[in-house]
């Protein structure tokens, strides 16, 4: 009689972790889905509420009238997807390329972010990134993807003028991706980073933000997650690693961030800052919240162009610097 007990309860156990896991794998592909796919049901009725960002809500109704001063631009991607980007051309020799963030869009993050860089006298790019706005894809990039398309991106000014310098700037996933960019071969001419809010990993930003959504056992969540993820998208979110990237970065990098960011914490942007191997300097807006330092921080934009002009003056000393060094050995 006992082994009879004993037979029913381990089949009784056996049959829990199997209705579990199994209810844990729908629960994974369900959430990476949702991450993932751009035409995502959930998402799009719940997920960006309960993501909570008023950064968008400011961004999306702003004034068009800068933006209808720009003209549309377009590359094909490695994977042949069709990449579209604003062009703001002044005919400066520095440019600024404006990377938005997670589901959003160029116009909605950027234009703002944009004009202020046109102001100053730089031209601009802001693209789409893939699977957002006007792009094509109908998968996130989360960064990992975006990186290459950036160097296409950076190509294409190239092309326009191969003598220009150029600046990366970023918000949220966009951040993540000129940094992740920054651990492949840039081109020369790429002079600076400024990064406003990335993420360390997908793994990190899961992580911090899935108690909000379930309630499934997080360990367990992001190694299925990471098989899930290798399979529907050819990648797994473990390879998407900012801080492992920027570990071969050499060039100035800004972060900023806003203490109060409950979206990303401020940490993010610690380890980052820990990571490089390029000059660096972090700026942190008491009070602010995810990316609301661009428009309600006073410092925001005197402190982002003070790190171009700066890291301009010292292009043009080191530029001097060569020029007298090849006339004394002459």
């Amino acid at each position: 009689m006992i082994w009879l007990v004993i037979v029913l309860l381990v089949l009784c156990f056996f049959l829990t972790y199997v209705y579990r896991t199994a209810h844990l794998k729908k629960g994974v592909r369900y959430f990476v889905s949702a991450i993932i796919m751009r035409n995502n049901e959930w998402y799009s009725k719940e997920g960006r509420k309960k993501l909570g960002i008023p950064y968008e809500k400011r961004t999306n109704h702003a004034d068009d009238a800068f933006w209808n001063q720009g003209a549309d631009c377009t590359l094909v991607s490695a994977d042949d997807l069709l990449l579209t980007a604003r062009v703001f051309d002044q005919c400066a020799k520095t440019w600024v390329i404006c990377l938005h963030g997670y589901r959003s869009d160029g116009q909605s993050d950027c234009q703002g972010p944009a004009e202020k860089f046109w102001q100053a006298g730089y031209n601009v790019l802001v693209p789409d990134l893939r699977a957002h706005g006007q792009s094509e894809g109908k998968e996130i990039g989360l960064g990992w993807l975006d990186r290459l398309d950036l160097l296409l991106w950076i190509d294409k000014v190239l092309e326009k003028d191969n003598q220009c310098r150029i600046y990366l700037y970023g918000l949220g996933m966009g951040a993540a991706t000129l940094l992740l960019a920054s651990g492949e071969v840039m081109p020369e001419q790429v002079s600076g980073l400024i990064a406003d809010s990335s993420y360390t990993s997908v793994y990190s930003g899961i992580r911090s933000s899935l108690p909000q959504f379930s309630r499934l056992p997080i360990k367990r969540f992001l190694r299925i997650a990471n098989r899930y993820s290798k399979q529907l998208v050819g990648y797994p979110f473990l390879q998407i690693s900012v801080t492992r990237q920027i570990g071969s970065n050499h060039l100035p990098v800004l972060f900023l961030h806003g203490e109060s960011d409950s979206f990303l914490a401020v940490s993010e942007s610690n380890t980052l800052m820990e990571a490089t191997a390029g000059e660096k300097q972090q700026i942190i807006f008491p009070g602010m919240g995810h990316l609301q330092a661009v428009t309600d921080a006073p410092e925001y934009w005197p402190k982002v162009l003070d790190f171009i002009n700066r890291q301009q003056q010292q292009t043009m000393s080191d530029r001097k610097d060569v020029e007298n060094g090849n006339q004394r050995r002459k």
